[in-house]
């Protein structure tokens, strides 16, 4: 039985707003719509973007304090939220394709470690899965891994691979191209403890910060509506703010406070890791995308004066990936120019 709808709840329910009071109530929290006109938000509001999605991205700006205006945003035109969205559909596209080569070099750098430890690709597999089991709250006992084996035994994709082997009987070559992303990090950390390699326990963290990152993607989850500085549940890696002390410009406090922000940290982690395990073809590849992606990302900067988390994070970034990138592609202006 469904229960009773309190009446706090009731308050608390925002109502169903047609595209035309969604643009009366921006415009009465500030909005302007000077670069786009109410009639072309309206129709963008109905065929383009999701409301809720879009007016996410007015925490990059700020406040009036005082005033007849008080509680209204500063400097906010509905055009800035539009171009934002863009930006930010262009990023996650970046990121996730960044994500699958890290993956890709990753299985293909464990594979190595594994031949060279002489391992036995069966053994190792059932080792690890054996050190996956536990008991549910009836005593029985179950392991998240090879529930997801199972699932992969009804995948166009991996059905095959699987058919080839009886039960979880699988060699790790095999295992690799079945497993997700979150499963094959897991098991970088056993072979890490297995090797006693600390270069793949630094790893098993990087590709952490990769796989939250991917997930945001694949989930189609906005990213530039956060960009605040804050406290980290984690803290950056220290190779990574390594190689950042070494960009000409990012001075230490910036690196600091743009490296509070998780997803501002998970971003420069997944720039990092890729450009530590791809090929030079790849890198040099991805260099042209992401040239045109901070081309696309820094076009209207000067839509975004006094959104000081705003342009302090795409300037940010735009370092980051110059000196990571930019200053190894041919065929790109020279980044000391």
């Amino acid at each position: 039985m469904n229960s009773p709808i309190r009446q706090q709840d009731m308050c608390d329910q925002k109502p169903w707003l047609t595209p035309w009071e969604q643009v009366s109530h921006l415009k009465s929290k500030g909005v302007r719509f000077r670069y786009m006109s109410e009639a072309e938000a309206v129709e963008y509001l109905t065929k383009n973007n999701n409301y809720f999605r879009l007016r996410s991205y007015r925490t990059g700006f700020s406040k009036v304090s005082d005033g007849k205006r008080k509680g209204e945003y500063v400097n906010l035109d509905f055009k800035m939220l539009v171009d934002l969205s863009i930006i930010d559909m262009l990023l996650r596209n970046e990121m996730i394709s960044l994500t699958l080569d890290i993956e890709h070099f990753c299985k293909v750098d464990l594979l190595g470690r594994i031949e060279q430890h002489a391992e036995d690709g069966y053994e190792i597999v059932q080792d690890y899965l054996s050190e996956q089991d536990t008991f549910d709250s009836k005593g029985n006992v179950t392991n998240w891994v090879k529930k997801e084996i199972s699932r992969c035994e009804s995948s166009a994709y991996s059905a095959g691979i699987l058919a080839k082997y009886s039960g979880f009987n699988v060699p790790v070559w095999a295992f690799l191209e079945v497993i997700t992303f979150g499963a094959f990090n897991s098991f970088i950390l056993f072979c890490a403890k297995r090797f006693d390699d600390d270069e793949l326990r630094d790893r098993f963290y990087l590709l952490r910060a990769a796989k939250d990152l991917r997930n945001a993607c694949a989930h189609n989850s906005c990213i530039l509506n956060g960009l605040a500085s804050g406290e980290n549940a984690r803290r950056a890696n220290n190779g990574v703010m390594k190689a950042l002390s070494k960009i000409d410009g990012v001075g230490s406090y910036q690196r600091k406070a743009r490296m509070s922000n998780e997803r501002i940290r998970q971003i420069v982690t997944t720039l990092y890791l890729h450009k530590e395990v791809s090929s030079k073809g790849v890198i040099k590849h991805k260099a042209q995308s992401l040239s045109k992606f901070i081309s696309r990302a820094n076009r209207n900067i000067n839509y975004y004066k006094g959104a000081e988390v705003i342009t302090s994070s795409f300037s940010f970034l735009s370092k980051v990936i110059g000196a990571w990138y930019l200053c190894d592609a041919e065929d790109m202006p020279s980044c000391d120019s």
